[in-house]
């Protein structure tokens, strides 16, 4: 496998290290070049894994903010509706039930100039069926009525 492709990880290593709290790994010999990461990555990644134990989800995601490396966070449904890259990204909108009742909901995954399409809401059940059926298929009421009382339409 070729070494150089894995140099991107030991350039944030560095910080890493720091931001985990143990500035010590930088004088580690197994830690020294991109080399000896790469050939010693299972102990550091024991040590990363036992860095992350020692703190909760929240001082995690408040610790990594600033750092220069990608990372993720693996979030449930409602850490993820929560998330600033969520919001700053557009990817939840507020939108309303048909009675006014506001709620969030996940945006279209497209966008079109950069802009994201608007997260509207379903219709109710039938909420358009009585304009369909006398607008568009030119019933008329009394028949609509007539359907509607024989359970044909609803």
């Amino acid at each position: 496998m070729d070494l150089a492709v894995h140099a991107a990880g030991f350039h944030y290593w560095p910080e890493a290290a720091t931001v985990l709290g143990h500035p010590e790994w930088l004088d580690d010999p197994r830690f020294a070049t991109n080399e000896l990461l790469f050939a010693n990555g299972a102990e550091a990644c024991e040590l990363v894994a036992a860095a992350f134990a020692t703190e909760t989800f929240a001082g995690w995601k408040a610790r990594l903010a600033d750092i220069k490396g990608q990372w993720a966070p693996v979030q449930n449904t409602f850490d993820i509706a929560d998330d600033p890259m969520v919001a700053a990204n557009g990817y939840i909108a507020a939108t309303e039930t048909a009675d006014g009742t506001p709620f969030r909901l996940v945006t279209p995954p497209v966008q079109f100039d950069g802009v994201a399409a608007p997260a509207l809401r379903s219709p109710e059940f039938n909420e358009h069926g009585d304009d369909i059926l006398l607008t568009e298929l030119g019933l008329d009421p009394d028949t609509l009525v007539d359907l509607k009382v024989r359970g044909v339409v609803a």
